[in-house]
Formats: C-alpha cells, structure tokens, sequence
C-alpha cells in the first residue's frame, strides 16, 4: 500500500512553563503555570498533517513509558499511522522543556531519548515505508546520520524530500543537494548560510545560496513578515498575517505539515505556502503544540473570514 505522507522524525513530551519573561544563566524565578503536551517536531507535523486532511504515516521511537502511550495514542487519535513507531525498552520517550514568556516567545531544551533510536538500521527495517511515500518530512531532533539515510532512502526512490532544517545546525552539501523542499526560519537560514538575515533581501541572499547547492526550493519563514518563496528563476514574497500570539510554539512545524500536505493534494506552491501561512499563524493563537493546531474546518472558515 502506498503511504501518501511518511514523516520521519522526534516523538517528545513537552513540558510546558509559562513565565513572564525567560529566566538568564544562573537566575531562579517563579512561573505561572504549567502544563503538559503531546509534541516533538516530527509527531507534530505529523499531526497537523493529518489534522487538515493528510494520508500520513509516522517513523520514530518512544520509550516504554507512559508518556511514550500518551504520544502514540495522541497520534493515533488524529488519524496518523502509528504501526512502524517503535518502543525502546528500558529508555525514556524524548522530553522537551519549554518555557514560554508573556510575549508568546518561546525557549526550549530538549532531551533527546527514545528519539536516538531513529537510527540507520530502524530505517533500513522500514525502506519500503519511505520508498512507496508520494513525499517525506524530516526534521533535525533525530541523530543526523538518521536524516542523511532517510533522505537518501527518499531520493533513490525519487520520493520527494521535505527538510524542516530545525534545531538549526550546519549541513554538509551532499544531503542539500537531495532535498527538494526546504522550510527554514531566519536563525535557520543564517545557520545554514552564515549569511546575517535581518531582512527579505538578505534572506533571498541567503536562500540563493541553498538554491546554489542543489535544493530545489526554498521556502525562507520570516516571522512576522511573512515567508519567501525562493526558486532557481523566481521569488515571491507571502505577508504575515497579523493575530493574537498566545505561544509560539509548533508554529513551524504546523506550517511543514500543512505545505506538504497540500502540495501532495495537488495545489500550487503559492497556494501550499498561503495555505500553510494561515496554518502557522492560527497556532500561535492557543498554547502548546499539537493542542493548538487547528483542524482543516477551522483553517477553512479562518481563511472565509479573510477574504470578507
């Protein structure tokens, strides 16, 4: 059976703190609340994914805990294939904690866990999973030997390749130039460029140089100002869309799993990248992660109220 969506990638819990601005180095200071919440980036892609109406399959590992059946369950729920997650025995499901300030501006630790067991292997056990994919999503909180052999798995079966380059790291060229999608924020295009972002001309810079080491297409978010939209012979700008920022956490991987999902339904990649844009910025209106992504009925009626 082909998988329309094969996202590879983390499995966290988060835990959630909400403080009035984040503490500095070696400072102790009172929260206000706290919360707990289904996450990673990889499962939280996966989730909205399927959230706004994806085929989507899930590769990743948790822990043989209780969070570890939360995660799988929450996943479950949401209509995503969970049959290949593996649980690690004896090993923890990946943490991340968060602490979000008053402004809606989040930090984040994340320990890494059962994620570690992404390996080379689980993914050879799973070659058939990504090579019948339609497309796959892979992100950076998996080891990044992991990432390179998901990519080349995906790219020998010229499945194609969808890179949310986060946490932001350097990348060798070699795997650049399989990836046919690429969804990086500001740090992330600095990280991966060493060009300073400060503003869309430096971030078409900075995307023309990804562009220059074989991606395809660079989908460059800017925050607040929107996103660019960088190919070989083209480059439009989307604005931002102006809402109340409650957490702005999992914002970016809403916007990975929205634009791969509508892309692989068949819309355009100004449409996809508009599509995703409203995805993105209806998750910053709730806290948490997967709990604050909206359903496609939600986006659908958001998007009604825009054109009014």
């Amino acid at each position: 059976m082909e998988n329309e969506i094969v996202v590879v990638g983390s499995i966290n819990m988060d835990l959630v703190m909400n403080v009035k601005e984040r503490p500095a180095g070696g400072e102790t200071m009172l929260g206000k609340d706290f919360f707990t919440n289904p996450g990673g980036k990889g499962a939280n892609q996966a989730y909205c994914a399927a959230n706004v109406g994806g085929e989507i399959t899930m590769l990743g590992c948790v822990g043989d805990d209780l969070f570890g059946e939360e995660l799988v369950q929450n996943l479950k729920d949401a209509g995503v294939n969970t049959t290949y997650i593996q649980k690690i025995a004896n090993e923890t499901s990946g943490i991340a904690m968060i602490t979000v300030d008053e402004h809606g501006e989040n930090s984040i630790i994340v320990a890494q866990a059962a994620n570690n067991h992404v390996t080379p292997v689980y993914l050879d056990d799973h070659l058939h999973v990504i090579g019948q994919a339609k497309a796959v999503l892979i992100q950076l909180e998996i080891p990044i030997e992991s990432v390179e052999k998901s990519i080349e798995i995906a790219h020998r079966n010229e499945v194609p390749v969808f890179l949310d380059p986060a946490p932001a790291q350097v990348l060798p060229d070699h795997l650049l130039a399989q990836v046919d999608y690429i969804l990086p924020n500001e740090k992330e295009l600095e990280q991966l460029t060493d060009v300073k972002v400060i503003n869309r001309k430096s971030a078409m810079e900075a995307s023309q140089i990804l562009l220059d080491k074989g991606v395809e297409t660079v989908i460059a978010k800017l925050g607040g100002d929107g996103l660019i939209i960088c190919q070989k012979d083209q480059a439009e700008w989307i604005p931002g869309i102006k809402v109340d920022v409650a957490d702005t956490t999992g914002a970016g991987d809403a916007f990975a799993g929205a634009f791969i999902t509508s892309l692989v339904a068949g819309k355009d990649l100004k449409s996809s990248a508009e599509y995703a844009n409203v995805v993105g910025a209806l998750t910053v209106t709730k806290k948490g992660a997967q709990s604050a992504m909206p359903n496609k009925e939600e986006v659908e009626s958001f998007i009604k109220s825009l054109a009014k």
